[in-house]
């Protein structure tokens, strides 16, 4: 999935700026109401809630559950290994592993391409318990077993100098982003930033009760995010948005483990927890049932209006409208419903009242009135 920056010219004569964020809320396996107790919470409160909903998950052993769980969380339709540190997602990467045939069996490989082993992303070396974090899903994924090794417990981070970079061109060396602690990061490559980013998202939720079992270090207080990572993570968030490859191993760790990672479900409660968002007027509720699917959020709204709507390929298209009072068109667009689910609508320029939000497809209109202050 990618973010994309679109001036629209609509009518009145005015030029928008639509940020298309594909939100796939509505593609998940996610029982009705899992995220109910999570609805109107914002900041501490909303990660309280979270934590609480995912934290009593099932435990599995590290050998073979995790060797096992690979073949359906981390495969492509190849048989091929999804892999954070050696693959390019829309490229060719230099070599991919075939799940079960390549795992690591005791040797040590010299250099890349050797076998696959367990990369735990937040490092094991950070927490003092060994269970359930050595072996929860969303902190251990399959990577190349040299990559692993030299990336060591580097937290990630921006990368200044390279003192080693690897075929998928992740690297290893200086950490400059702004903030951070003087020392060696590992970067990982862009389009895998965003999956990392919300990984740690779920670490500091779903771990918040059990944080006196991690040790601080550059990126975190115990399982408490620091505030130059948070910055940075937020920017991973954003530039690198959830992806098919997310979607789907969201669901089979949780037919596995029976919890989920809220940040892929629902990208926006990363602001809500750590940036600037605002989830009080965001009904979880009304989400899960989906109900007439659509979903506008937040109203009242100030300087940016959310609009989200079930996927369904009998509509390949749906016409996006906003009204004011008098009935006229303050915005207008067509979009491929099918393959997104969602857009944001800047406000700047519009006066304070109350408008109409229509949309049409070839089924049915679906009108709902959001107040702008």
């Amino acid at each position: 999935m990618v973010n994309i920056l679109l001036s629209l010219r609509v009518s009145m004569k005015r030029t928008f700026t639509l940020l298309f964020w594909l939100l796939p809320l509505f593609a998940f396996a996610q029982p009705p109401g899992y995220y109910l107790p999570a609805s109107g919470l914002n900041r501490e409160p909303l990660r309280v809630a979270l934590c609480n909903i995912i934290r009593h998950h099932t435990t599995l052993s590290y050998t073979p559950g995790l060797w096992t769980a690979y073949h359906t969380t981390d495969v492509k339709t190849s048989g091929k290994l999804w892999d954070v540190y050696s693959d390019i997602p829309g490229g060719t990467p230099a070599y991919e592993y075939t799940v079960g045939t390549d795992q690591c069996s005791g040797s040590s490989p010299s250099g890349e391409h050797g076998c696959y082993n367990r990369e735990h992303t937040w490092p094991q070396s950070k927490f003092t318990s060994d269970t359930p974090m050595q072996t929860d899903l969303f902190i251990v994924y399959p990577t190349d077993y040299f990559v692993n090794s030299k990336r060591g417990d580097f937290p990630y981070g921006k990368v200044g100098t390279a003192t080693r970079t690897f075929t998928n061109g992740s690297t290893i060396g200086d950490n400059v982003y702004p903030g951070a602690p003087v020392g060696s990061c590992f970067e990982p490559i862009d389009s895998f930033k965003g999956d990392l980013a919300r990984n740690y998202f779920y670490v500091s939720t779903c771990y918040r009760n059990d944080s006196a079992k991690f040790v601080s270090w550059e990126i975190a207080t115990q399982v408490n995010l620091n505030p130059w990572a948070i910055q940075m993570l937020l920017e991973w968030h954003h530039n690198d948005p959830v992806s098919q490859k997310e979607i789907d191993r969201n669901n089979a760790v949780y037919a596995l483990q029976g919890n989920r990672n809220p940040f892929i479900d629902n990208p926006y409660f990363a602001d809500c927890i750590w940036g600037n968002g605002d989830c009080s007027k965001v009904s979880v509720n009304n989400i899960n049932s989906e109900n007439d699917g659509l979903v506008i959020y937040p109203n009242p709204a100030k300087s940016e209006l959310n609009i989200m709507w079930t996927q369904n390929s009998s509509r390949p298209t749906l016409t996006v409208g906003v009204y004011d009072m008098q009935g006229r068109e303050v915005f207008s667009t067509k979009v491929e419903s099918v393959s997104k689910s969602g857009i944001s609508i800047s406000l700047n320029g519009y006066t304070s009242g109350v408008y109409t939000v229509r949309i049409i497809d070839n089924l049915n209109t679906v009108t709902k009135r959001v107040i702008i202050e």
